[in-house]
């Protein structure tokens, strides 16, 4: 007994790869669902451990899931992992991405970047989400869909201008 007494540390590094391995198995897990139900899609950005706290629309505080986020050239979406929630918002309904600590009046304590969006009666809503590296997925979207949105909201008040 006394053996097992001095060698703790084994203990310790078990349990440390044993998480290590299960974080490994969860993200391969994921990415394989992704490959799977995205295929031939090009994936832009990609982040594991993003943290969603729910829709504006939503009554009630806001809620908090963790899952992955995707960019993809034409909508964002989200999975949770437990919870099996998805969430999907096309790119020419984004209006715009920016960075806020506070959601449905709710200070969160942590920096969250907010996608507002026409949703699908056309009303406005907002999203949260906590990623790595806020500034970057900022930019990202709006490098991807922002700019494509304000081409297609440009043609919509276009077209009836030139039917006339």
């Amino acid at each position: 007994m006394d053996l097992l007494g001095n060698q703790g540390w084994i203990i310790i590094a078990f349990a440390f790869f044993g998480i290590i391995g299960y974080i490994s198995y969860i993200r391969w897990r994921d990415k394989r669902w992704i490959a799977q139900r995205f295929g031939s899609h090009r994936v832009i950005a990609m982040s594991f451990g993003v943290n969603y706290f729910g829709k504006a629309s939503e009554p009630g505080k806001p809620s908090k899931s963790s899952g992955f986020l995707l960019l993809l050239p034409d909508r964002i979406f989200y999975r949770s992992r437990v919870r099996g929630l998805e969430l999907e918002i096309r790119g020419n309904k984004v209006i715009r991405v920016y960075h806020d600590k506070i959601h449905k009046g709710y200070d969160l304590h942590q920096s969250v970047i907010k996608l507002e969006f026409y949703g699908e009666k056309g009303e406005k809503d907002c999203v949260a989400f906590r990623v790595p590296y806020p500034p970057q997925w900022i930019r990202a979207i709006e490098d991807t869909l922002l700019k494509k949105a304000k081409l297609f909201h440009k043609d919509e008040e276009e077209t009836p201008a030139t039917s006339s």
